[in-house]
């Protein structure tokens, strides 16, 4: 509406200006114009100001931007140092991205610390039995291939690294 110039049905507006306000418009403004130029002065405020739809759909896109460039920065890495610290935290926030609870929070912190960690040890450190930790892990690393097209959790019999049947997070 704003931007053709057919108006519908007009209407009274009544609005309280200081004196001072009021002395500086009918400087600027001739008299039978001053209606035309308040019209033009809120039609140009409100094309200025941005509507809160369109400003949290803005915010929302910078946070998938910011979401897609971690996603990138772990996914295509040639060769990832699973020691580097920066490269720790943006698995981890990937990671607890798809986490249901702070148990399952717990057993991804733990193998991003370790690089591989075995069911005996996820006991330790949790209150679950054995087959708890296989759901979980069972649970994430679907969760994590239907997010990211690719598992990143994976379960080896060899051993590899000290450690025999453990779970291993492969970004490769």
């Amino acid at each position: 509406m704003m931007e053709g110039t057919h108006i519908g049905k007009t209407v009274v507006l009544t609005v309280k200006i200081s004196e001072e306000l009021l002395e500086e418009l009918n400087r600027k403004v001739e008299r039978g114009k001053r209606s035309e130029f308040v019209k033009e002065a809120i039609m140009e405020k409100l094309r200025q100001k941005p509507n809160s739809e369109e400003a949290d759909l803005k915010e929302e896109i910078e946070q998938l931007r910011s979401r897609i460039i971690k996603l990138e920065r772990v996914i295509k890495r040639e060769e990832p140092n699973v020691h580097n610290e920066l490269y720790k935290e943006d698995l981890k926030q990937l990671l607890n991205y798809i986490c249901n609870d702070e148990t399952d929070k717990l057993i991804i912190n733990r193998l991003v610390e370790s690089g591989g960690v075995t069911t005996k040890e996820l006991e330790a450190v949790t209150s679950l039995k054995r087959r708890q930790i296989l759901n979980r892990i069972k649970g994430i690393a679907s969760r994590t291939e239907e997010k990211f097209g690719k598992k990143l959790i994976q379960f080896k019999r060899t051993k590899d690294k000290g450690k025999r049947q453990a779970w291993w997070i492969e970004p490769n």
